[in-house]
């Protein structure tokens, strides 16, 4: 397979794709975001997901595109 610069890039970086919980303190109700961190730089989506494997498909989405190691 060959990886296209930006993949390279952000396999050279270190970046990493993960799922976060966000819990609403009001209600107890759950949300989540996928995440991607580099060297402590972190951008978190605007797009929020109720269920948790929209989430992770999301993230696999997004790893697989960039390049990232997907936890």
């Amino acid at each position: 397979m060959t990886l296209f610069a930006h993949q390279i890039a952000t396999r050279a970086a270190g970046g990493v794709v993960s799922v976060l919980t966000i819990r609403d303190r009001s209600d107890g109700s759950e949300q989540h975001a996928v995440v991607y961190d580099s060297y402590g730089e972190r951008w978190l989506s605007v797009c929020r997901f109720a269920d948790a494997s929209t989430a992770d498909a999301a993230a696999s989405v997004l790893g697989e595109f960039i390049g990232a190691e997907v936890r």
